[in-house]
């Protein structure tokens, strides 16, 4: 009986010895892929540190433009009267006058009876102005309300016509007596997804005749 016994506890010994080996083989190997873990992890950056200052972006805030009366008036006083001759309304003269100079299309063809449809409508930032056509409308506007960076914006100057063409026709944009001006031509019918009721000669031709017709 003690031999059978013996045996046993041999046996009984040797797993416990392998359990053992086991357990530090796998502590070890847990050890182990902890270390590569924290090994590869990548380092944390500073994202504040690579941010853009605020104080380096440029701001750009709306303003006031300063108005050339003036020069405005001298080319009001030079032109005749018969060129600012507007169709269906008035435009005020002296301190009623809108905020600028109050400049407007000559030589265009208002369709008969569609006089009722020109418009002239004064703001608290300049006027706009609607002509109805027969192929397109014509819409004028004018503002003073300009686009700058605080210190770092020349004096306002008149600028050449710049034309763009759009969705619904074109438009026709400018600068004049420190004033902005937009001419926009809305087609009346529009195929084939494009709008060509008017050329670039004639939106250009149509804005270089534009009159000054009021000022302060």
């Amino acid at each position: 009986m003690t031999a059978p016994r013996t045996l046993v506890l041999a046996s009984v010994c040797c797993l416990a010895l392998g359990a053992c080996d086991f357990l530090i083989a796998r502590k070890s190997d847990d050890t182990d892929a902890n270390a590569k873990t924290e090994t590869v992890a990548p380092p944390t950056e500073d994202v504040a540190g690579i941010q853009p200052a605020a104080d380096d972006a440029s701001v750009v805030v709306a303003s006031t433009a300063n108005i050339d009366w003036e020069a405005a008036r001298r080319d009001m006083a030079s032109t005749p009267s018969s060129s600012r001759e507007t169709t269906g309304f008035q435009v005020e003269a002296e301190a009623a006058a809108p905020p600028v100079p109050v400049l407007l299309p000559t030589g265009i063809v208002v369709p008969q009876g569609a006089e009722s449809g020109v418009r002239f409508q004064p703001m608290s930032d300049g006027y706009f102005a609607t002509y109805p056509g027969i192929d397109y409308d014509i819409i004028v506007n004018g503002t003073n309300e300009v686009l700058e960076i605080p210190g770092d914006s020349p004096p306002a100057e008149d600028t050449a016509l710049t034309y763009t063409p759009t969705m619904t026709g074109a438009q026709v944009s400018f600068s004049r007596y420190g004033a902005d001006y937009l001419v926009e031509f809305e087609c009346k019918s529009i195929e084939g997804g494009e709008a060509d009721c008017i050329s670039e000669n004639e939106a250009l031709e149509v804005t270089r005749k534009l009159v000054i017709a009021g000022t302060r």
